[in-house]
């Protein structure tokens, strides 16, 4: 219960969500496990404030099952279901949230949520082990980030500087822990977007290195090897996929990564 609401107060308004599956152009491998392609949670979230303004939001997730579920009991495609219908489920139970609040208390109400359609998907799939606390959170994310884009379409700001006291009712005492009393979360974030950020170029496990490494050329007028890909696009940053279970085979692709660039 809010004891002194703030005219910036926001509610749900409305969810929808849609799902879009893209094939990978080449697969990836990491932690072990190869993926050809990729499933986005999109989430569209309407909210409106005690103030009466209104902002519609976005937020979007990969349904990261292979490292959010890594499971040696469910396959890869099982995983992947139970992950896409929990988001189905969270989509009502989002939406009946009629609470008042800044998108932290909300998505904090919410906690409870998750849980529950992770339990109603397990019932339903019949599955013989739990969803892990990571698979759940991934499929939350896109929701917590819609609300959170909504919150500040509605107020003409920037999201991330509707983080203080003037807009949140409780300090981080009250979502992390007693040290945090008085603080709230603008403390921690950025207030200016930083003008250059550097881009990361993953190099996935099966990605090719040299020549030798391709049996066949895609010849899509795309780069192919890793040298090819540093050339095309000014590549400064890497990050490197490994298996995770074999260390000597980790080491040796550092190794290799490092002599091709």
């Amino acid at each position: 219960m809010i004891k002194d609401p703030k005219n910036t107060d926001a509610r749900i308004v409305s969810v929808d969500t849609v799902t879009q599956e893209y094939a990978y152009r080449t697969p990836m491998k990491f932690g072990g496990r190869v993926v050809e392609g990729v499933i986005l949670r999109d989430v569209i979230m309407e909210v409106e404030t005690r103030g009466g303004l209104r902002g519609r939001g976005f937020g979007s997730m990969p349904v990261g099952n292979v490292w959010g579920w890594p499971s040696d009991t469910l396959t890869a495609d099982e995983t992947l279901n139970a992950m896409t219908r929990m988001g189905e489920h969270l989509v009502s139970r989002v939406a009946e949230h009629k609470g008042w609040g800044h998108p932290l208390e909300i998505t904090k109400d919410w906690a409870g949520y998750y849980d529950a359609a992770a339990e109603e998907t397990g019932r339903e799939l019949r599955l013989p082990e739990q969803m892990p606390k990571l698979a759940r959170l991934v499929v939350a994310s896109p929701f917590e980030a819609a609300v959170h884009d909504a919150y500040g379409k509605a107020l003409g700001k920037n999201s991330y500087d509707l983080l203080g006291k003037e807009f949140v009712n409780a300090d981080l005492g009250h979502f992390l822990a007693p040290e945090f009393a008085g603080e709230y979360l603008d403390a921690y974030t950025l207030r200016r977007p930083k003008e250059r950020m550097p881009l990361y170029h993953l190099v996935g496990a099966l990605d090719p290195l040299t020549e030798q490494d391709i049996a066949q050329r895609l010849r899509d007028g795309l780069p192919e090897t890793l040298p090819e890909w540093i050339l095309a696009n000014g590549l400064t940053h890497l990050k490197i996929k490994l298996n995770g279970d074999d260390l000597d085979w980790d080491v040796q692709r550092v190794v290799a990564v490092d002599r091709v660039t």
